[in-house]
C-alpha cells in the first residue's frame, strides 16, 4: 500500500512558505514512515506526443499515494484540491471512501473542525500543516472544484450547506483590516457574484471589486508561496467576472497588467532545465533541493495554467516547465513528499492537460474552470 507522508518542521516551512500559523508547543504534523515504493516509471520518447504521456504518468503516480484517516485535515483537503472530488481516502477500517464526503459528513481528522457562526460556518485555523493554514483556504480550494452551493455539511449532528462557509467568508472580509483575501475572492466571487454589494459584520459597505482592489494593492513577492496564491485568486476572480459579462473597468482593468508582469518574471527567471525559479518571482533561483523545486515550479505553473491564454500555454517555455515538473515528480515517485506542493503541482498539471488536450487523464475528474462558471442565482 502506498501512502503519503507530509514533511513538517523547519524544512517543510522552507519548502512551502504557505503556512503563517505557528505550530503550538507540543504539536507536530503528518510525519512518519508512511510511504511505500512505487515501481519505476517506463521511459518515454523525448518527442511526439510525449508531453501528454508525461503528465498522465505523473498524475497517476500521485493518485497512487493513499490519503488516510490518520492524516491531518490539511493533507486531506489538499488531496481533494489536487485530484478532485473523486479523490479517495482509506478510513480507519481500511475502506476507501470519497475524501470530500468524509470531510462534509462528519468524519474525524486531526485539525478538522467546522465552527458555526452567526453568519454561517468557519473553519478552524491550524495547527500548522495539520489544520487550515490561511483564511478561507479550505472553502476556496473546494470552490475550485465547483462544489455545489447546496452541498450538505454535517456539523455536530446539525445540517448546514456549503454556501454557509461562503456567507461567513463574505461577512468577515474587510478592506480595513490585515487579512489575506486571496481565497475569499475565489469563493465569494463564485457563489455570490463579482458584482455583489453588501455590508460586512464590521459595518463596512463593500463591493466585490473593493476586495479585488485590496488584493491588487497587497504585496505579491512576500505573500504565501511566493505570491502564487494571490495571483491565482486574482486571476480566478477576473475570469469569473469576464465570463459573466463583467466590464474591464476600475480595479478589473489592472488585473491583466499584473498577470503579464508576473508571467514575464516567471519566464525571465526560468532555469535552463525548464524548472521555474526556486525564488518564485524574486529573482534567479536554482536550488538543488528537489522538493523545493517541485514546490516552486508546481505553484507557479498552477497559476500559469489558469491565467495564460491557450496560445501562451503552447509556448516552448511553458511546455518546458511542464516537462520539468513531470520529470521531478517521476524522480520523487519512491520518496515521501510534502502534501501541499505535491497537490498544487498535480492540480496545475490537470488544468494544463485539460486546457491543451480537451480532457483530463483517463479516470480523473475534469478541473472546474472559472471561465465556464455560471452566474450565481
Amino acid at each position: 500500500m502506498t501512502r503519503l507522508v507530509v514533511l513538517l518542521a523547519v524544512a517543510a516551512v522552507a519548502l512551502s512558505a504557505c503556512a503563517p500559523v505557528p505550530p503550538p508547543s507540543g504539536e507536530s504534523g503528518d510525519a512518519g514512515p508512511l510511504h511505500e515504493e512505487l515501481p519505476a516509471p517506463q521511459a518515454v520518447p523525448p518527442d511526439g506526443d510525449d508531453l501528454r504521456s508525461r503528465i498522465d504518468r505523473a498524475v497517476d503516480n500521485v493518485r497512487r499515494r493513499d490519503l488516510l484517516a490518520t492524516h491531518g485535515f490539511w493533507t486531506v483537503f489538499h488531496g481533494v484540491l489536487g485530484l478532485g472530488p473523486d479523490a479517495t481516502l482509506r478510513d480507519l477500517w481500511g475502506q476507501r471512501v470519497r475524501a470530500i464526503d468524509y470531510l462534509f459528513d462528519g468524519g474525524d481528522l486531526r485539525g478538522l473542525r467546522f465552527l458555526p457562526t452567526r453568519h454561517g460556518l468557519d473553519v478552524q485555523m491550524g495547527p500548522t500543516f495539520v489544520g487550515q493554514g490561511h483564511q478561507d483556504q479550505f472553502v476556496a480550494e473546494m470552490a475550485q472544484w465547483g462544489v455545489p452551493a447546496d452541498r450538505r455539511v454535517r456539523v455536530a449532528g446539525k445540517e448546514f450547506r456549503f454556501l454557509d462557509f461562503v456567507r461567513h467568508s463574505q461577512m468577515r472580509a474587510s478592506v480595513n483590516a490585515d487579512q489575506e483575501l486571496s481565497w475569499a475572492i475565489v469563493a465569494v466571487g463564485q457563489y455570490v457574484g463579482t458584482d455583489a454589494e453588501w455590508v460586512n459584520e464590521a459595518g463596512e459597505r463593500l463591493r466585490f471589486e473593493d476586495l479585488v482592489r485590496y488584493e491588487l494593492g497587497a504585496p505579491i513577492k512576500s505573500a504565501a508561496c511566493g505570491g502564487t496564491h494571490r495571483l491565482f485568486g486574482l486571476s480566478w476572480a477576473y475570469q469569473l467576472h469576464r465570463a459573466r459579462g463583467g466590464r474591464e473597468t476600475g480595479a478589473w482593468a489592472d488585473v491583466p497588467g499584473q498577470v503579464a508582469e508576473y508571467r514575464d518574471l516567471a519566464r525571465q527567471y526560468q532555469n535552463p532545465d525548464g524548472a521555474l525559479s526556486t525564488a518564485h518571482f524574486r529573482g534567479w533561483g536554482d536550488a538543488p533541493d528537489l522538493q523545493l523545486r517541485v514546490s516552486t515550479t508546481g505553484h507557479v505553473l498552477e497559476w500559469l495554467a489558469l491565467a495564460l491564454a491557450d496560445d501562451e500555454l503552447r509556448q516552448p517555455w511553458v511546455q518546458s516547465a511542464v516537462r520539468s515538473l513531470t520529470d521531478m515528480l517521476d524522480r520523487l515517485r519512491d520518496e515521501p513528499v510534502d502534501a501541499g506542493p505535491l497537490y498544487h503541482a498535480v492540480h496545475g498539471l490537470l488544468i494544463y492537460r485539460t486546457r491543451m488536450y480537451g480532457a483530463p487523464p483517463p479516470g480523473c475528474c475534469r478541473p472546474f474552470l472559472p471561465s465556464a462558471a455560471a452566474a450565481p442565482n
